[in-house]
């Protein structure tokens, strides 16, 4: 006798497909067999339908605390478990920054308690906190969390502490960050060239949405990238690159993949919109880096055919739409971001259909390298005997269209997919054996959510 029988279905991971059941018990996998005569407490039949290891989002950004009116943890994990997630990695850009033993312990005692999935927290690397990089892993921070370019001065307080703008301290923290056993992530722009373009265009008089994206254009990213790479190699140090946006540093991380010890994500709004999304929907598509054109969406999609490109996050980065607003007619007054954390999965199910990938490659890039690359499979990322019970539960067939108004996230009204037609939907996520997911309905409480650590130093 287990607790959970899922049979019917038809298993997807990383390395292939089969008709099996899967049985549960406390939580874990115990087995999974072509049979499905066993005993259980509770059985789902998924005939007809695709069963794949949870989902992995290890790019969130859910305000809380400090920004709650954006996001909280609540809002944001019940998102997550409506799009087939069932482990986020939040950043540590809240209020306070978490850029300490202490103030990490203080966000996990408050996140808790309201997360519907699994969840683990980043800390934050600047140069004014490297004495802290060791207590802050000793707590279980994933990973640690930096930019390479300054935010403006109206946000410093939210990023006081993670960002460094010159090669030498980008190299301080990484000495550091190798030595207490993390990976470092980065936000790869280059911060004397942004500066520069956003200085020259708002003395030109530039407001309009496409401001934003000539502000920051591929040689920003490319110069930051090619520095962390270089720096990276000199030192030997893990570096994660966040949300790689062109065919430029998709070619730099192909030229140092070989000898590199760097991996790297892109997101949806990377892979699926240009910057004529600035034209269209304003403040709502500003983020950093901004939308490109199409031939770097093709040079992303390469970069993951060829394993250039390791996964693909989803950058979740709430604001409420009179925060969007304020950008309307200038677009300097916007916060960049965008929220994502429960459309991933339908707009690759959806490319999937379209040839771009396949569903063991969704698996690939949102569960099974995550896992890998921070330090959490097999417990994560896997359907296999000792693996946590975390399931998404998918239906090919099922074509429908996104509306903001289903969405769990605070954030609806600035959601940038709005009316998209998509087909494949997850139609049931398990936590640990059990649904907080059910035919678009919630069914997981606050609390159902555990705290993830790394299986070891990574």
């Amino acid at each position: 006798m287990v607790d959970l029988l899922i049979h019917g279905g038809t298993i997807v991971t990383a390395n292939g497909t089969m008709k099996a059941s899967i049985l549960v018990d406390n939580g874990k996998i115990t087995k999974v067999s072509g049979q499905d005569r066993f005993e259980a407490d509770e059985r789902i039949d998924a005939t007809g339908l695709h069963i794949i290891p949870g989902l992995i989002d290890t790019h969130v950004h859910f305000r809380d605390p400090g920004m709650t009116q954006k996001e909280d943890f609540l809002s944001g994990t019940r998102s997550a478990a409506k799009g087939g997630v069932t482990t986020i990695f939040d950043m540590p850009t809240t209020q306070p920054v978490v850029t300490s033993r202490q103030r990490f312990i203080d966000k996990l005692k408050i996140v808790g308690p309201k997360a519907v999935v699994d969840f683990a927290l980043y800390g934050g690397v600047g140069v004014d906190n490297l004495s802290e990089l060791k207590g802050l892993a000793e707590a279980g921070a994933v990973a640690f969390k930096t930019y390479m370019v300054a935010p403006p001065s109206q946000r410093v307080n939210e990023y006081a502490g993670t960002f460094v703008t010159d090669a030498a301290s980008l190299y301080r923290v990484m000495e550091q960050v190798k030595m207490v056993g993390r990976i470092l992530c980065i936000h790869a722009e280059d911060d004397n060239t942004v500066r520069f373009f956003t200085e020259r265009l708002q003395v030109q008089g530039r407001h309009d949405a496409l401001a934003h994206s000539d502000s920051r254009p591929p040689l920003t990213e490319a110069l930051a990238v090619s520095q962390a790479l270089m720096i990276s190699e000199v030192l030997q140090v893990r570096i994660h690159l966040l949300h790689i946006s062109t065919s430029a540093a998709v070619a730099l991380m192909h030229r140092w993949k070989k000898n590199s010890v760097a991996t790297a994500e892109t997101c949806p709004h990377y892979l699926l919109l240009t910057r004529e999304a600035l034209k269209e929907h304003g403040p709502n598509a500003k983020f950093n880096p901004p939308p490109r054109d199409r031939p770097d969406n093709e040079a992303l999609w390469r970069g993951l055919a060829d394993g250039t490109i390791d996964m693909i996050a989803s950058d979740h980065a709430p604001h409420s739409v009179q925060e969007k607003e304020e950008g309307r007619y200038d677009i300097w007054k916007a916060p960049p971001g965008t929220p994502g954390v429960e459309s991933r999965l339908p707009l690759l199910l959806t490319e999937m259909q379209r040839k771009r990938l396949t569903l063991e490659d969704i698996v690939r890039f949102c569960s099974t390298q995550p896992a890998r690359i921070f330090g959490i499979y097999p417990r994560k990322g896997e359907i296999a005997e000792g693996s946590d019970a975390d399931l998404a539960l998918v239906d090919l067939r099922r074509e429908w269209t996104l509306t903001c108004d289903e969405l769990e996230t605070k954030a609806k009204e600035t959601f940038l997919f709005e009316g998209r037609k998509v087909r494949g939907k997850c139609v049931a996520t398990i936590l640990h054996g059990k649904p907080v997911m059910m035919d678009d309905h919630i069914v997981g409480v606050p609390g159902d959510g555990r705290f993830v650590q790394p299986n070891l130093p990574a």
